[in-house]
This record gives C-alpha cells, structure tokens and sequence, in this order.
C-alpha cells in the first residue's frame, strides 16, 4: 500500500495542478452562455455593491438562496450568519460544541475536514454509518447513542446517501425525544435529486436544538468565490454569533452580489439547465468509460457532483490507483480518508468529481479507461 498523505485537502492541492483535476469538489464547469454575461458585467456588480448597504446585499442573497433551494420558512429568519467557506461555518460550531464541552456522533463516511476540524477543537467522536440512520434502524441507533449531537451531511459527501422528508422528519422527531442537537451539513443541498423540501419548516416545527450550514462553492462555478451560511435554532444563536463575530465582520458585498447574480440565473433557467445536466453529462461519460475496468458506481442512483466507485480487483487499494493516476496527470481522491474512523474501510473506494468542463472531462474518461492500472483482467 503507498502510503497515505495526512488529509484529503492535501490530494486536493495537488490534484488542481495536474491536467485533468477530478479530485476536489468544487465547481469547475465552464460558463454557461448567460452565466458568461454574469461575468461580463462584473465592473457593474462591483459598483452596484459599493453603494448598498451590507444588510440590503446580505438579505437580497439569502432570500435568493433558500427561494431557489425551496427553504422558505428561513427566508425571513434572522438566526443566520454568513462565512468566506463552509469550513469556517463548520469550525464555529466546533467551538460552541468545544465550549460547552458535547460530545458528537458524526457520519462516517464523510469529508475528512469535518472530523478533523472537531477533534482539533477537542470535540469528542463515535461514528455512525448511513445503514445506521436508515428508516429500519435509525430508532435502534437513537436508543444507543451516548452523544449530545448527531451530525449528518445531507445528502452526503462522497456517497450521495440522503434522507426523503418522512425519514428527515423521524431523525428530527428522535432528536426532540432523546434531546440531541441536530447538525447538518447541505453544502451539496442542490443536487439532492428528488429530495427537495423544506427541512428548516420541519426544524422549526419540531422545537428541536439544531446548527445547519449552506454553501454555494459545489455548486456555481465562481473561482471559489462562494459564501457559506450558518444556521442555528433560537437556543444556540446568541451564543453561536459571538464566536463568529470574534472571527468575521462580514462577507465581501461584491462576492454576495456575484452569487445572487449566479443563483437568480440558475432561478430563471433551472436547476437543470444551469447544474445538473453538466453532472448527469459527465456521471454517464464516466460510467461508458469505466466498463472493462476495475472501478464500478457504488451507488447507480446517486445524483451528488462526485462518484463513489467502488475498486473490484482485490489486490489494488485506493491509494495505489491515486498515486498512479497522479503519475498519469489525473487528480482523484482515496476513500481512506472519508473513512475518519476506520481508514482501512475506505481503501476499497476512490472518488472522481464530475462538476468540470464536459469535453475536458471526456478526455480524462478516455485516459482513465485506457490506463493499464484499471484494466480488468
């Protein structure tokens, strides 16, 4: 086995600088035709900005959010604040959790980054896997957890595993009962598929203690010009914005009104048009060009911006088929890592993100079906 670098982010850094960057999750896609006039008119964004108040331009991006995410009942909250990424969102509620000293039950598989960042908070861990929270045994799951908070990517990050609103609603009711804090990550909130509706409505109904985060970096191809949204139910808020406002004033007014351009777009033109079809595109490119090889969907539904493939070759590892398409000029990620808990559980798995250029990603496709590594006997 080769051996492992200390995080994901680190395959991430160097996988940009390779030819073919399929490994980090953010938006890469080309402009679309109008997203192209968006940039074309950014000297007019900047100065439209400049004479806004920073409430006026915050209010006029979040309302565009939720509306076009379909959180309507949070449109008019204002138990939310604004950071330069969703791991800052996600850092802050490392230290509420830190301070007040609860312990957290976190999905596993997940994003490296959000186990790492709480153990660095000395937040304590126990894993629990998407079987775990299922309809069929999340009851089981809630009867047996010892944590003061459950906290679930939605959908998630690399498998696309997501909850129907019934099965949302039975992990919210269970946090009422067994009084858990309930954590959500929904940076990937747009590619939920079929799963649209309103959870912040279902939050709020229920009464429960709850911190959520947004984000549009997966989603709107900006040159990580995004902004992420953190959310908390009445209890924890007040508490919540003093951390944030010993980190951050405010998001950059020109970002904000760079991506309420880019969310009112997608409003206009659909989700479809403007997101999923780049994805669905270069998902079944992807799928063609790995018949004959190694590497298979772990999941033939998932409709999140990343695959999760599964290695069949019992001799090859996941950090074994990085290192070589890395050599190759391809960048991809190991599953090791998503596995925060149990590393050796991932080594089966690798991911390829599918939010790129849809002739450049092609042409990595061809690479990856003819390179000799992932040829099946």
């Amino acid at each position: 086995m080769a051996d492992a670098m200390p995080n994901l982010t680190r395959y991430e850094s160097i996988g940009i600088n390779k030819r073919f960057n399929l490994a980090d999750g953010h938006a890469h896609q080309k402009q679309n035709k109008t997203q192209h006039e968006i940039v074309c008119g950014l000297p007019s964004i900047f100065l439209a900005a400049e004479s806004m108040l920073q409430r006026d331009v915050e209010r006029e991006f979040q309302e565009a959010f939720f509306k076009l995410a379909g959180q309507y009942s949070v449109i008019s909250s204002d138990r939310t604040m604004l950071c330069y990424s969703a791991s800052l969102a996600t850092d802050l509620i490392a230290t509420f959790l830190s301070a007040n000293s609860y312990s957290v039950t976190l999905l596993e598989p997940c994003f490296d980054n959000l186990a790492t960042i709480l153990m660095r908070r000395n937040v304590p861990l126990t894993p629990v896997s998407e079987q775990a929270i299922s309809p069929e045994k999340v009851k089981e799951t809630f009867a047996q957890m010892q944590t003061d908070a459950i906290f679930l990517t939605l959908p998630n990050n690399p498998t696309g595993f997501t909850l129907d609103r019934r099965a949302f609603m039975d992990i919210v009711e269970l946090c009422r009962d067994h009084r858990k804090i309930l954590i959500l990550d929904h940076t990937f909130r747009f590619y939920e598929g079929g799963f649209f509706f309103d959870a912040y409505e279902i939050l709020e109904d229920y009464g429960i203690s709850y911190l959520t985060v947004e984000d549009t970096g997966k989603t709107w191809p900006t040159q990580d010009l995004k902004c992420s949204i953190l959310g908390a139910s009445k209890d924890l808020f007040d508490e919540l914005r003093i951390y944030h406002n010993d980190i951050l004033l405010n998001v950059s007014p020109f970002i904000l009104r760079l991506l309420t351009q880019y969310v009112t777009d997608t409003e206009a033109n659909g989700l479809n048009e403007s997101v999923w079809s780049t994805v669905r595109t270069n998902r079944e490119t992807l799928r063609r060009a790995l018949v004959g090889t190694v590497l298979t969907p772990a999941d033939p539904a998932s409709t999140i911006s990343v695959e999760w493939l599964e290695i069949q070759d019992p001799d090859l590892d996941s950090l074994a088929i990085v290192d070589a398409l890395a050599a190759s000029n391809i960048g991809i990620l190991p599953g090791n890592h998503f596995y925060w808990h149990q590393p050796d559980l991932g080594s089966r798995f690798v991911r390829i993100a599918l939010a790129r250029e849809c002739g450049e990603f092609a042409e990595a496709c061809a690479h990856l079906a003819q390179h000799p590594l992932l040829r099946s006997a």
